[in-house]
């Protein structure tokens, strides 16, 4: 279904027109509709029928975790500017929280223990986003209105805030894509927070190589677009990155983030809007991280909730896949083989990357820390 983009005159395109407006209302304003993606061939905003519960079960929004065949419902970009020039003013009484990230680093995982019905509720890795962060990247502006990649961010959270009632708190965790946007999403609201997950070099690359071959074709997507938020890399030739190894892209990847992370929690540290979290002390003492990220986002959790969630039998589920089991041993081990498996390429991998990078630290503390 798509919005009509003509016009008509006369009584019967009046009536259409209304009819339009009146959908486009109850689709901005309508939980049951996530704000899914920004085409920008056609500029337009497409929205997909979706249940709280669903929101609420997968541990990414996208159509392919939900369901590939359900259908989006267009909206002009033109209908939607005037969302675009000023935060809806839900957007400033109750805003967001967010957990940024570096990846594989238990963000997830944290997004699912403080998602609690009727307190807060999670949104993770929605597309609109990362649309508004590739939006900055390729600095672009509308054919048909007068928006541009700078008003993206507004529109987005704007779009977003409905799926939180008037009772609960919205906590978003974009993908760790979307960094290069978050002085623009924590600029809209001056009383939002903000956590920054962050891993050390090791856990990430062993985290990737876990993956097999698709972790590795990942990371490189993940390269492919950071590096555009580098002047110095921008116009990395593909070829070059071709002929660089999966180790090599790993570590780059790593430490790309841990630079751009670096200067968001600094910059904003200061002011008490963000505090970094090193993604292992969730891992190894969750009951004192829940209590400390729930006190920092000001979430209103309650400490009995609290417990019950980190007694809860869900901290031994993959938070990414309910069907299989996590513990850190269980991942240790699995990590050790791999470690044994790929040898000294994996201990060269690391010391190239300080010894090309000085000053680099294997386990950084970009400062901040959350205090636990």
């Amino acid at each position: 279904m798509t919005c009509p983009t003509g016009t008509t005159s006369g009584k019967n395109g009046s009536h259409s027109r209304s009819r339009e407006q009146a959908l486009v209302r109850d689709l901005v304003a309508n939980p049951d509709f996530l704000a899914y993606r920004f085409d920008f061939a056609t500029e337009s905003v497409g929205f997909l029928p979706i249940t709280r519960d669903e929101i609420r079960r997968v541990s990414s929004l996208r159509k392919d975790s939900i369901d590939p065949n359900r259908q989006l419902i267009e909206v002009p970009l033109a209908e939607l500017v005037d969302l675009a020039n000023a935060p809806r003013q839900a957007l400033l009484d109750n805003p967001p929280r967010f957990i940024f990230h570096t990846a594989y680093c238990a963000s997830t995982f944290l997004s699912r223990c403080l998602d609690v019905d009727g307190v807060s509720i999670g949104l993770r890795e929605p597309q609109l986003l990362l649309d508004a962060a590739n939006a900055k990247r390729l600095q672009w502006q509308s054919q048909s209105t007068g928006l541009g990649y700078r008003d993206l961010p507004t529109l987005a959270l704007a779009l977003l805030g409905k799926h939180a009632n008037a009772s609960e708190k919205l906590i978003i965790k974009p993908i760790n894509s979307v960094n290069n946007i978050i002085p623009e999403l924590l600029g809209l609201c001056s009383s939002s927070k903000a956590l920054l997950l962050y891993t050390d070099a090791r856990n990430f690359a062993l985290s990737t190589l876990k993956k097999g071959e698709g972790g590795k074709q990942t990371v490189r997507s993940m390269f492919d677009l950071l590096r555009c938020d580098f002047p110095q890399l921008s116009n990395l030739q593909l070829t070059h990155t071709i002929h660089m190894t999966d180790l090599r892209v790993i570590m780059t990847l790593w430490r790309l983030q841990l630079e751009q992370a670096s200067q968001a929690i600094q910059h904003f540290s200061q002011s008490n809007t963000m505090a970094s979290l090193y993604g292992e002390r969730l891992i190894q003492s969750p009951l004192d991280v829940l209590r400390a990220a729930n006190a920092f986002l000001e979430l209103g959790i309650a400490p009995a909730q609290i417990q019950a969630i980190a007694d809860s039998e869900d901290l031994s589920i993959d938070a990414k896949n309910a069907s299989e089991k996590f513990s850190a041993e269980k991942r240790e081990r699995i990590y050790q083989r791999l470690e044994e498996f790929y040898g000294e390429d994996l201990s060269q991998g690391l010391e190239w990357l300080v010894r090309n990078n000085p000053g680099t630290a294997l386990v950084p503390d970009p400062g901040g820390a959350l205090k636990l």
